[in-house]
C-alpha cells in the first residue's frame, strides 16, 4: 500500500506526527545541550552563594559548623583555609596553595576548575579569596588593608552532580515525548472523529444511494451535515444523483416503451407466421412434396422459440426494474411450484428429488422472483442430466443475516473454465441440437439473486454433475 492510498485523517496523522516529532527532536536537543552547557554555571554559582555566605560569617567556629552541615546536606566540601592558617585542620592542598598563591601576585577575587582527583573522579574546585578589611585589623593585626588572609575553598562533587542532572534531564526528555504522544493520540482520536469518521459516514450513505439508483429505485437526498469539504462532497453527490435519476428516467421510459414494441408490434407477426404456417400444414400438408412439410414444421418451431425468447427477454428486463407485490415467501412452496412445473421432465427420466422439510422463508420478497429462481435451476438439473436415472438434490444453510441454498445434480457438468460464461445471457455451452434451450434462464437467476444483493456461482467437473450455490438475504432491504 503506498501513501497515496491511505484515508485523508491517517495522511493527516502523519504529516502532523513528523511536524511534532520534529518540534520534539528539536526540543530535546535544546534542552540536552543546554543542561550540558549550564552545568558548569550551575555548580559555579552555587558556590559563589555558599563562599558569599561564609564570609559573612565573622566567627570562625560557626564558619566551621555550617560547613560542615552543609557539607552533609548538599556533598560539597567547604572550608576557610590560608597560607599560614592557625588550625592545620584548614591548611590547603596543593590546588588551594597554587590558587592562594596566584591571588597573592594579583588582584584576583576567585578561580574555579574541573579537576581530576587521585582516586580518579573528577571534581568542581571553586575559590574565593580573603581580603583584610578596616574592621579585620583589630583580629588580624599582623595585616593590612587588602592583603590576602585567606581563602574559602568549596570542592563539588562534580561527576554526582553531573548524573543527577543527566537523572533529571532524563525525567524531563521522557516527559517530552509522553506528552508529544499525548498530543498525537489527541489529534488522532479528532482526525477521525472530525474528518476520517464523516467521510467514511458520507462513502458509506454514497454506496448505498448508488446500489439504489442502480436497481431504479427512488432515493432521497444525503443529509448534509456540515458546511465543509465534507459537505461540498455531500452537495456535489446529491446534484449527481439527481441528473442520474433523471437519466435513469429517460432510459426506463424508453425500455418500457422498446418492451412494449417488442410484445405488441414483434409478437404480432410471430403469432401471424406461426398461425398461417399451421393452417398451411393441415390444409395442404399432404399435397407437399419433398421437404416442404420438414420446412414448414421448422418454421413453426422456430417462431414458437422465438415467441418464448420474447417472453423471456420481457422478464429479464422488468427484473430489479418492475417491482412485484413483496411479502413473506415460503421457499418450500415455491419448490414445489417449480417442481410441479417440471414434472413433465421428472417423470419422464424418472429422476429423483431430495428436498429438506423445513426449507425457510425469505421476507420482503417476491414469489414470481423466488419461483423463477428455483425452476429455472431444476430445469437446467433435468435438461444438462444424460444418467439413466438423474438425481437432483435441494437444500440450503444458515448463515447468520442470509441463507445459503444450492440445486446439486449429478448431470453432464461443465469445465469450470467457463464458469462465468454459463451466467451471461445468450451464452451456451452446447449446440441447441443436443440441449434446446434460450441461454436466458442463468442469466435471469443471477439478476434476481443480485438484484436481492445476494451472490450465485457453481462447482462442477465435466461428467460429474454441477452444484449451484446463491445466497439470499433472510429479509430483502430494498
Amino acid at each position: 500500500m503506498s501513501l497515496r492510498d491511505l484515508s485523508i485523517g491517517t495522511k493527516l496523522i502523519l504529516a502532523i506526527t513528523v511536524v511534532i516529532f520534529g518540534i520534539s527532536s528539536a526540543s530535546n536537543i535544546i534542552i540536552y545541550t543546554y543542561q550540558k552547557r549550564s552545568l558548569d554555571e550551575q555548580i559555579l554559582e552555587r558556590s559563589r552563594t555558599i563562599s558569599e555566605l561564609l564570609i559573612q560569617i565573622e566567627d570562625h567556629k560557626l564558619i566551621s559548623r555550617v560547613a560542615a552541615e552543609f557539607t552533609e546536606v548538599t556533598g560539597y566540601k567547604l572550608k576557610q583555609t590560608s597560607l599560614d592558617p592557625v588550625n592545620q585542620k584548614n591548611a590547603p592542598d596543593d590546588f588551594e596553595k597554587r590558587v592562594m598563591q596566584m591571588f597573592q601576585r594579583g588582584n584576583a577575587t576567585e578561580s574555579y576548575a574541573v579537576v581530576t582527583d587521585g582516586d580518579g573522579k573528577r571534581y568542581f574546585r571553586y575559590m574565593r579569596a580573603l581580603r583584610t578589611k578596616e574592621q579585620c585589623i583589630s583580629c588580624h593585626p599582623g595585616y593590612a588593608v587588602g592583603d590576602l588572609r585567606g581563602s574559602i575553598s568549596v570542592v563539588a562533587p562534580y561527576e554526582d552532580i553531573a548524573a543527577a542532572t543527566r537523572k533529571n534531564l532524563i525525567y524531563i526528555l521522557a516527559t517530552v515525548q509522553l506528552l508529544t504522544i499525548s498530543i498525537i493520540a489527541v489529534l488522532y482520536y479528532l482526525s477521525r472523529k472530525i474528518v476520517s469518521k464523516p467521510l467514511k459516514e458520507l462513502i458509506k450513505e454514497v454506496e448505498g444511494s448508488a446500489k439504489e439508483i442502480q436497481k431504479g429505485e427512488e432515493v432521497k437526498d444525503i443529509p448534509v451535515r456540515s458546511q465543509d469539504e465534507i459537505g461540498m462532497l455531500a452537495n456535489a453527490f446529491n446534484n449527481l444523483r439527481k441528473s442520474l435519476s433523471e437519466s435513469f428516467k429517460r432510459k426506463n421510459e424508453a425500455i418500457e416503451s422498446f418492451v412494449y414494441s417488442i410484445s405488441h408490434d414483434l409478437k404480432a407477426p410471430l403469432r401471424s407466421i406461426e398461425g398461417f404456417s399451421t393452417a398451411l400444414l393441415e390444409d395442404y400438408g399432404d399435397k407437399l412434396e419433398g421437404d416442404g412439410k420438414h420446412y414448414l414444421d421448422r418454421v413453426i418451431a422456430s417462431a414458437q422459440k422465438m415467441g418464448v425468447l420474447i417472453d423471456e427477454l420481457l422478464e429479464y428486463s422488468r427484473i430489479g426494474r418492475i417491482n412485484l407485490s413483496r411479502g413473506d415467501v415460503n421457499v418450500a412452496e415455491m419448490v414445489a411450484l417449480a417442481l410441479e412445473d417440471n414434472i413433465y421432465e421428472i417423470n419422464k427420466k424418472n429422476a429423483k428429488i431430495k428436498i429438506p422439510e423445513n426449507l425457510p422463508v425469505i421476507k420482503n420478497a417476491e414469489k414470481q422472483r423466488i419461483y423463477q429462481i428455483f425452476t429455472n435451476l431444476i430445469s437446467n438439473a433435468l435438461k444438462y442430466n444424460d444418467k439413466e436415472v438423474p438425481e437432483i438434490e435441494i437444500g440450503y444453510r444458515d448463515e447468520g443475516d442470509h441463507y445459503l441454498f444450492y440445486v446439486r445434480d449429478n448431470g453432464i457438468g461443465f469445465d469450470m473454465r467457463y464458469h462465468d460464461k454459463i451466467f451471461e445471457i445468450f451464452q451456451r455451452l452446447h449446440r441447441e441440437d443436443e440441449y434446446r434451450g434460450t441461454g436466458v434462464g442463468l442469466a435471469m437467476v443471477k439478476k434476481i439473486v443480485e438484484t436481492y444483493g445476494g451472490k450465485i456461482w457453481a462447482e462442477s467437473k465435466p461428467g460429474e454433475g454441477s452444484t449451484f450455490y446463491f445466497t439470499l438475504p433472510k429479509e430483502v432491504k430494498r
